[in-house]
């Protein structure tokens, strides 16, 4: 790995040099007191480093709607989406949600032709009270990476942004960046799936779903949410199209299928399913969780849930459940 000792200098001239490569945007504090992603000129301009934008830099790469491609010409023309992107500022957790995202959007043409336009540039954060980062000792993969002190390269384009901004030598290292000084804090338990097994009729469920308003907020703010659904327009005059567009786990409509069966009619079912497959994985990734432990659920919520009471709440497993 290669860093640069960050200097006053250096820093000044990161981003004049990246938005001659691409689009570059990173998290900004506005008018209205939310910190939004929007295009950054200068380094000043990003939000502090405890303040997470309002939503997860999954919005550049799946965005909501998304046309997925338009019928003509006896052929099906995918849309254009490989805008050259750099976001900077990235937090660790969500650079741990970009991560996740490239292993479920592994088969996904769309997903992958705008990973391939998007370069990450992380940062060092603050975490927040509502953070439950797990502890980690390197970041989750990027292309830069920005401490109190260095500028890291974690790619080959990395290497090249280094090279072209050095003035003086680079230093290859074994060292890697210093992410936080946060350790986690009511972790999930080791034997979270055997707890989750033993306390399917566990009170916590009934009592947390009264209090959920089933609004849908957690998965839209979540890094790794990504449920969809599609949609095909076919008017009249003019062309067919297809459309992705974001679906939620809490609506009620869900997991509704064809002759009016829904296999999640309540909000105690649909609470079990999300807190089981945010945190215990499903399909080719169950036994991974694909929470990243940025607290944005417990903040955006209206009734303050926050699943780590949830798991805290549950019965102990019992002997030899694991």
């Amino acid at each position: 790995m290669q860093r640069l000792l960050l200097t006053e200098a250096l820093r000044k001239r990161l981003l004049p040099h990246l938005a001659h490569q691409a689009r570059v945007v990173g998290p900004r504090r506005e008018d209205d007191g939310v910190v939004r992603w929007g295009e950054l000129t200068a380094w000043s301009e990003l939000a502090p480093p405890a303040e997470l934008p309002q939503l997860p830099p999954k919005v550049w790469l799946l965005p909501s709607p998304e046309l997925l491609w338009t019928e003509g010409g006896g052929g099906f023309v995918p849309a254009a989406n490989d805008e050259a992107l750099v976001l900077v500022g990235v937090a660790t957790c969500d650079l741990a949600g970009v991560a996740w995202l490239d292993q479920a959007g592994a088969d996904d043409g769309s997903y992958r032709r705008r990973r391939r336009s998007l370069r990450l540039v992380g940062r060092a954060c603050q975490p927040l009270p509502s953070c439950s980062c797990p502890p980690r000792t390197s970041p989750p993969p990027f292309d830069l990476f920005v401490d109190d002190d260095w500028l890291w390269s974690g790619s080959a384009w990395g290497d090249g942004v280094l090279a072209a901004l050095a003035e003086g030598p680079r230093v290859v290292t074994h060292a890697v960046p210093k992410t936080s000084a946060h350790a986690a804090t009511l972790a999930p338990p080791a034997d979270l799936a055997a707890r989750f097994r033993a306390g399917q009729e566990a009170p916590v469920w009934a009592a947390t779903a009264a209090r959920c308003l089933a609004c849908g907020a957690c998965s839209v703010v979540c890094p790794t949410c990504n449920c969809f659904d599609v949609v095909d327009t076919a008017p009249l005059a003019g062309p067919v199209q297809r459309w992705r567009v974001a679906d939620n786990c809490f609506f009620r409509d869900h997991a509704l299928v064809a002759g009016g069966h829904n296999f999640r009619p309540d909000r105690t079912a649909r609470l079990k399913f999300r807190f089981e497959h945010k945190l215990l994985g499903f399909g080719p990734l169950r036994g991974q969780s694909s929470c990243v432990g940025c607290g944005r659920c417990v903040r955006a919520c209206p009734a303050r849930i926050d699943l780590r009471e949830v798991w805290a709440a549950l019965p102990a497993a019992p002997e030899g459940g694991g």
